[in-house]
């Protein structure tokens, strides 16, 4: 498998917001991890479910950030099914970046101590179920790369015509991605979604 690198081509932030609705698009819905380049595979569900903070959904995107949610879990395609149920990880939005911060729970009480910028490389028009959501980041050196969509059961077609737009527009290769072990019978809120995205 050959090194992983930064995108050939991003999303400007002007591209981002005009693509997501000023990240409305982003919100009121559950992405669905099909891949990354991190070890995903041993996993069969990754789902996370994003949202505004409670009173900024009718906040600008300016300077200061705005404020978002990300809800995450997965459970484990072998052994006992682990499931794992994340701390909410705050998302902060303004002009210039888009970030997520990673949530430790302490028992005692939750911290969002470090923030990490994404970049966004593609993005569904028009909630599409058929399209990559495709975020980069390059934390301690390590290039990593995280697609979503809305459609866990997303066809093979459909796959196969995004990986092919990704590496021939973005320079981002197929082989560098490990996969989510999807059920092909998989029923969208059986694991605790909502059952919320656009149809």
């Amino acid at each position: 498998m050959s090194e992983v690198t930064e995108p050939s081509k991003i999303m400007s932030m002007d591209e981002f917001y005009e693509a997501t609705d000023n990240g409305n698009k982003l919100m009121d819905r559950v992405w669905y991890c099909l891949g990354s380049t991190e070890a995903v595979s041993d996993q069969k569900v990754f789902w996370e479910h994003w949202y505004w903070k409670e009173g900024e959904e009718s906040k600008e995107i300016g300077s200061k950030a705005k404020e978002g949610c990300n809800h995450t879990l997965t459970i484990e395609s072998e052994g006992d099914n682990k499931v794992v149920d994340y701390p909410t990880w705050p998302l902060t939005f303004t002009k210039d970046s888009f970030k997520m911060w990673p949530a430790i729970d302490l028992k005692c009480t939750v911290i969002a101590p470090i923030g990490l910028t994404m970049q966004p490389v593609m993005f569904p028009k028009d909630d599409s179920r058929t399209e990559f959501r495709v975020d980069y980041c390059s934390m301690m050196g390590k290039k990593l790369y995280f697609i979503f969509v809305l459609d866990p059961l997303i066809s093979k077609e459909a796959k196969d015509a995004e990986f092919k737009k990704l590496e021939s527009d973005f320079g981002v290769k197929k082989e560098w991605f490990q996969f989510v072990q999807w059920d092909e019978k998989y029923v969208v809120g059986s694991t605790g979604e909502p059952d919320i995205n656009p149809k």
